[in-house]
């Protein structure tokens, strides 16, 4: 009798854990399925521009520093680049934002960022000898160019 009590509460214990492990799969299967729907359902329009943007703000931010660098040894040669490289951080770094939630503005907003990028493309073009310069150059083209794809 005591046999037949232990092996009815292991069996009653192997059925908890199947129902628990079943409802534990179930519930992870559901929320694997809404996650993938709740993502489908709203997906990124600019994903592209969004991240050419963020590779743009990251190489003027360096840029920036480097600018800043010679500014504090007295070289006040690249006093143009630090003026475009601010703009572009502060114009990429918004336009990065509207991207991230599909804004409707990021058009409009792209065709300016496409003139800020440009400007300091050729500004920092003028510094080839600058690896900061020259990667920032680099992108400011890549993002001039994504955002001209979004404008038109």
């Amino acid at each position: 009798m005591v046999a037949l009590a232990l092996t009815g509460r292991k069996d009653m214990e192997r059925r908890e854990f199947m129902a628990a492990f079943g409802a534990a799969a179930v519930l992870a299967a559901a929320d694997q399925a809404m996650a993938q729907t709740e993502h489908g359902m709203h997906p990124p329009k600019f994903k592209e521009l969004q991240d050419a943007c963020g590779h743009c703000v990251a190489t003027a931010n360096d840029c920036l520093r480097h600018c800043i660098g010679m500014l504090a040894m007295k070289d006040y040669s690249m006093t143009g680049c630090i003026n475009t490289a601010y703009q572009v951080v502060a114009a990429c770094g918004a336009l990065q934002a509207l991207a991230a939630v599909n804004s409707a503005q990021v058009p409009a907003f792209a065709k300016a960022t496409a003139d800020v990028c440009a400007a300091c493309q050729k500004e920092c073009e003028k510094f080839p000898d600058s690896p900061e310069c020259k990667a920032c150059a680099l992108s400011c083209k890549t993002c001039g160019e994504a955002c001209r794809k979004i404008a038109a």
